[in-house]
This record gives structure tokens, sequence and C-alpha cells, in this order.
């Protein structure tokens, strides 16, 4: 297709969806680079009146990481529902299930398998919470938020007092809120260091103001939303090529962002602390500025 006819799609979609109400950016993704997110600022946070403690996480991590992760001040970790997995977890440190999907995905267990894990480990006090689905994108497949939202349910009778969550890219959000999907957390993903895979001069922070505006619109409370930090690029990485790792500079100016518009969240979660072959490489294990920043945010937050 065209240049010229790729524009006028984007141009339709874009009067369509804010005839609609919808907050949409504009962005190519095409070989002309990352557009910048140039809309409204999100609204500063405000802090609840009673503080929360916040839980942290680096996804995709095999147990041979959890010393050095505790060392860095993370106090969760991701695993499989499984006695052995669960046996290597540190103390001090509890476990964030994966038994999930990813966007239209088949999830990981079958409701079966998912209902048994639950019964075996809903009390179990190692046990944080479940991580339900991943980016799911009911544009494409709207009987998968049915599905969250009767995971959710199951969890809610069944594993008092541990955490149901979903992370949300910037596909609809209106139906994937806390309330319809019956969650507790909803993690937000924005990349903002993005169009190329070599560091530019600074990173689109904006991108982050574009996807909390986007959930304040679609009604998630700012106390449920988990901060998703970068901290990963696409240097290495066998699929994508559209993201560098944050510099130290520009790290710390993503997490002053995240702090200004969600400054005491229930969950903070670094993306990636493993290598992901197709979409994460380098990550947070290559990057020694990137690990002493977080550790001393951990700790001093403790």
């Amino acid at each position: 297709m065209s240049r010229t006819g790729r524009l006028a799609i984007v141009l339709a979609v874009v009067v369509a969806a804010l005839g609609a109400g919808v907050l949409l950016a504009v962005w190519e993704r095409s070989s002309g680079g990352h557009r910048p997110y140039t809309g409204p600022s999100a609204t500063p946070g405000v802090r609840p009146a009673r503080h929360v403690q916040t839980r942290r996480i680096a996804l995709n991590t095999k147990p041979a990481d959890y010393p050095r992760l505790k060392e860095l001040g993370f106090d969760l970790v991701d695993a499989q529902p499984d006695d052995a997995a669960l046996a290597r977890i540190p103390a001090g440190m509890r476990a964030m299930l994966w038994v999930g999907n990813f966007t239209c995905d088949d999830f990981s267990l079958s409701f079966d398998a998912f209902a048994a894990a639950v019964r075996r480990y809903g009390r179990d006090p190692r046990v944080y919470g479940w991580y339900l689905s991943d980016e799911p994108n009911p544009g494409r497949c709207p009987r998968v938020l049915t599905e969250i939202r009767r995971r959710a349910d199951l969890i809610r009778t069944s594993a008092p007092g541990q955490v149901a969550f979903v992370s949300l890219t910037d596909w609809p959000m209106r139906d994937a809120t806390p309330a319809k999907l019956n969650v507790d957390v909803i993690g937000l993903d924005p990349y903002p260091c993005q169009g190329g895979t070599s560091p530019r001069a600074a990173c689109d922070l904006g991108a982050i103001d574009r996807m909390v505006r986007l959930a304040d619109q679609a009604g998630i409370p700012r106390g449920s939303v988990a901060p998703v930090l970068q901290t990963f690029g696409q240097g290495c990485s066998g699929g994508d090529k559209q993201y560098w790792m944050p510099t130290a500079a520009q790290f710390r100016a993503l997490l002053a962002r995240w702090d200004l518009l969600v400054p005491n969240p229930p969950l903070e979660i670094s993306y990636s602390w493993g290598h992901q072959e197709k979409y994460a490489c380098p990550t947070l294990a290559d990057a020694a500025d990137l690990q002493a920043i977080m550790k001393e945010r951990n700790h001093s937050a403790t």
C-alpha cells in the first residue's frame, strides 16, 4: 500500500476514534521511525491517605537469579504453579504465578488445571498473586476478557488475600477495568525508549502520560495501576528492533515520570530481567547501571 493510502487509513481511524470519545495518539512504526506523543499530559497522581507497600518484581527470571534479585531489593519473583518452583523461592520473597495468556493466545493452563492450581496454592503464604493475562486484546478477541473474569472470580473465592493481576497495553481498556474483570492490579506497559536500538537523546516520556490517560478514561483507578518499567532494549533480540535500553539518565527520568503520575503503586514491575529471544535483549540482567538505580530505589522504599 502506498504511503498516501496508509495515511488516509490512519486519519480515518483517528477521526472515528475521536468521534467515539476515545483518546488516541498516532505514531508511526515504519522506516520513518517512532513519532513521539504530543497530546495532553496526564494529571499528577495523588498519594493514598494510607501508605501502600509497593511490591517489586522483575520478570522472566529463573531460580538462579533469585539471590541477586533479593540483593537488589525485589521481593517478588515470577514462577510457575509448581511445588519445585515454590520450594526455591528465598525467605522474604513471594511468587507471582504465571497462569496467563498473551494477547489472544491460549491460556497456559486449561480452566480445570487453573482451578486445581488455585485449590492447591490459594492459601499458600509463598504466593503473592496470579498473573492472568499479558496484553489481552479485546478488539481482536473479546471473549478473552470473559475468561479472565472467570478466573479472577475463582481467585476471589478460593485464594483470599492473593492478588489477581493483568497487564495492559494500548488496546481498548474500557472493558478491562478492575471492576469489570474483578482483578486487583492492572499493569500499564508503555515503553518510551522507542524508535531504534541505539540510544537517542531522549525517550518519549509522553508515552507514559498517554497510557495513563487511556487508563483514566477507561475508569481504571490510579490506585490499581502497576507501572511496568522499561528495562530492556532490542539490540540483540531476534525479532523486533523498535526499542533501546534506557541510559542511566533516561531511566531516572522515566522513574520520575511514573512517580509523578502513580506515586504509591501496589506493584512495580521491571520488564525484563531475563532475555526473551524475540522481544528483549539486552535486559536488566545485563545493565549494571540500571541495577544500581533499582537497588537504591528498592531499598530506600523499605
